[in-house]
């Protein structure tokens, strides 16, 4: 079967059982596989179109996931997508477009496995501000078809020294120089690929980047188009300006995160002969990071707020309340999982409706807290990782972007037993960043907006305020 088919087809299958709740996702089809959401402007207590709290069906769950009381089962769509592709999979030669992207894995650092990504049809956005909206099924069918190759090199292999008694730079490897050549297009570009072996057919799921698909060693690579660089990286990229520098600079000229990161990981970034590739997930949290902190610079200058504004957004079972507060910057993020739902004298639960009217209340939770202070943090925030600084960066771009004011900034995510799978940390991301975009709540007071976050959360406003610092701060301006 037609690979193209395969995926504009998507939507048809009957196992996108989230399809209901979760907005509308894109055809699938190169036609319309930006998935971007709506304006925004919506009200402050739906998503935009996209809230997510599925009814919970037996039918759609296999034995396994039953029996240990999951909500999403994601062996049924992997069982049809694996039976759907094995015949597409069973060569060692690809041809098609690259997302353009290139993987970093961080397992035996400073060896590490790395590879570029080719995918088998061609629409298939790999930025994954476009798949907001999309459901599960959605997310693991487009990440089943980008294939990825596989190379084992120490990080240092992207360093360009300079040859003994030579006036120019010696070459990198021509298959990494290629990668990262295309990592650098800022447009998808055809590549040929030659595995040793056919790829094997599997989905790989994580909290810090997105999900990764089938995958095989790499033996040849060759561009089969030129890579269309942008002059403003082309010059930073020749001039050696340091990684840091550079990301910043980009970020000023309107590059987003998603590339950037890409330039990071692909070592193309720094002085030549210092430059290593970067493991994704650490990518990617060390531009989230830069970005905010350039962020918070022109926010601490800032005129303060003078009232409490109350965000709401959810999105793929995760539920976002930011709650800016008067004052000089500060920011607090709390992260909230969430067992089973549990309901007195009922044997299956819609958690769609009828759950509250029975006096349903989770088995269990799990409450996680990290703060920073006006000056900012020098810690890593370990309980959260690289979810911490995804929100903190939705969060301050629009202070410094669109509010125009600074503000002291309350983040909880509510983590409901339907998120099964994790995605990364683009969901939490583009979450917050939802959350700033629909219309706020308004209050004068403190207790008029604690009242008003409590009617969004699903955990008693208690539990944050005995752990939360910023809540039990007393200010004349709360009152």
């Amino acid at each position: 079967m037609d690979v193209v088919k395969l995926w504009q087809g998507a939507n048809a299958k009957g196992y996108n059982r989230h399809a209901q709740t979760a907005k509308k996702g894109p055809d699938l089809g190169p036609a319309s596989a930006s998935g971007q959401p709506e304006a925004s402007g919506a009200s402050h207590s739906h998503s935009s179109g996209s809230r997510l709290s599925p009814s919970f069906s037996g039918d759609d769950l296999c034995p396994s996931c039953r029996r240990n009381g999951r909500v999403y089962c994601p062996h049924k769509p992997m069982l049809a997508i694996k039976a759907e592709l094995a015949a597409p999979l069973q060569k060692q030669d690809f041809f098609g477009p690259s997302p353009p992207n290139l993987f970093v894995g961080h397992y035996g650092w400073p060896s590490v496995n790395w590879g570029p990504m080719v995918s088998m049809a061609e629409g298939i956005p790999d930025n994954p501000k476009d798949w907001y909206g999309w459901n599960f099924d959605q997310i693991v069918r487009a990440r089943s078809m980008q294939v990825r190759g596989q190379s084992k090199a120490p990080v240092g292999t992207a360093a360009i020294p300079k040859s003994p008694g030579m006036g120019r730079e010696a070459p990198v490897s021509r298959i990494l120089r290629d990668s990262q050549e295309a990592a650098m297009s800022f447009s998808p570009i055809d590549l040929e690929m030659h595995f040793s072996k056919a790829p094997k057919m599997a989905v790989e799921f994580h909290a810090i980047h997105q999900p990764m698909g089938p995958s095989a060693p790499l033996e040849k690579l060759a561009l089969a188009d030129n890579p269309r660089i942008p002059n403003k990286v082309d010059e930073l990229v020749e001039e050696g300006v340091k990684a840091q520098n550079a990301m910043s600079e980009l970020a000023h000229a309107g590059f987003d995160e998603h590339y950037l990161v890409r330039l990071l990981t692909a070592g193309v970034l720094g002085r030549p002969s210092s430059r290593k590739l970067v493991p994704t997930r650490w990518g990617i949290t060390a531009v989230d990071d830069t970005l905010a902190k350039q962020h918070m610079e022109k926010i601490r200058a800032m005129e303060q707020g003078s009232s409490f504004l109350l965000f709401f957004n959810e999105y793929l079972a995760n539920r976002f309340s930011v709650l800016l507060m008067p004052g000089a910057w500060e920011y607090e993020g709390f992260e909230t999982w969430t067992g089973p739902m549990v309901c007195p004298n009922a044997t299956m639960v819609n958690l769609q409706a009828g759950a509250e009217s029975q006096k349903c209340h989770f088995s269990s939770f799990a409450i996680s807290e990290e703060y920073e202070p006006f000056q900012g943090r020098t810690a890593y925030a370990n309980k959260q990782g690289g979810g911490y600084y995804a929100a903190r960066l939705g969060v301050a771009e629009a202070m410094a972007e669109r509010l125009g004011r600074q503000y002291r900034a309350l983040v909880i995510r509510e983590i409901m037993p339907e998120y099964d799978l994790p995605v990364g940390v683009w969901e939490i991301r583009e979450n917050v960043r939802h959350a700033m975009l629909n219309r706020p709540q308004k209050f004068d007071t403190m207790a008029e907006a604690l009242v008003a976050l409590q009617a969004q959360l699903k955990l008693p406003l208690r539990e944050y305020q005995t752990r939360s610092r910023l809540l039990t701060q007393k200010r004349l301006a709360d009152f």
